[in-house]
């Protein structure tokens, strides 16, 4: 992608037990125009980054237009953003593929699939959110869902739609009418 600067480089650490540990730090600064997804929020675009003042320490700030949900967030530009470019037509594919596919087992206690749910749509990747939605949406289909599983299959379909739309410059009711036919040629 255009304007994206991957940085690898090897840093020393030290971790709780005193000894010297080793990690690859990936280090990825986004520009302006870039198309990123947020997790727990979807898909937007790098309108800016700008620099604050924070308790007399200066920060750069990612500031991303979230247009489905038309939000501005600022994100700390430094260090761990959770941040990443929007998936490529492979991504889109993999994830339409995944909605389509068989089920994953998922825990029987509601409030474990909550959890369970949750660290998936956290992780941020594509196809991770769309397993959640395929899963809740048989889930729910078979047995019904929680209120709060609900709420996580919508906001999971808010997600996948939004990445859907930006990667493949679709209104987000176009790509949750995508999503919908996935899942349902899967169910079929």
């Amino acid at each position: 992608m255009d304007g994206i600067e991957v940085t690898t480089s090897k840093d020393e650490t030290q971790d709780v037990t005193g000894k010297d540990a080793s990690a690859n730090v990936q280090v990825v600064n986004f520009v302006e125009g870039d198309s990123v997804v947020y997790p727990n929020h979807g898909a937007g675009c790098i309108s800016g980054v700008e620099e604050k003042t924070i308790f007399g320490e200066i920060r750069r700030y990612y500031v991303v237009y979230l247009p489905d949900t038309e939000l501005t967030v600022s994100i700390p530009a430094d260090g761990e953003t959770g941040l990443r470019a929007c998936a490529d037509e492979e991504g889109v594919e993999e994830a339409l593929t995944v909605l389509g596919g068989e089920t994953t087992q998922m825990p029987p206690n509601w409030n474990h699939r909550l959890k369970h749910n949750k660290e998936k749509i956290r992780s941020g990747e594509l196809s991770q959110v769309a397993e959640v939605v395929r899963n809740l949406y048989v889930y729910g289909a078979e047995h019904g869902l929680s209120t709060g599983e609900r709420n996580m299959l919508m906001k999971a379909r808010q997600i996948l739609a939004s990445e859907i739309a930006l990667s493949r410059d679709l209104q987000v009711v176009e790509a949750d009418k995508l999503v919908e036919d996935a899942l349902k040629d899967g169910a079929g």
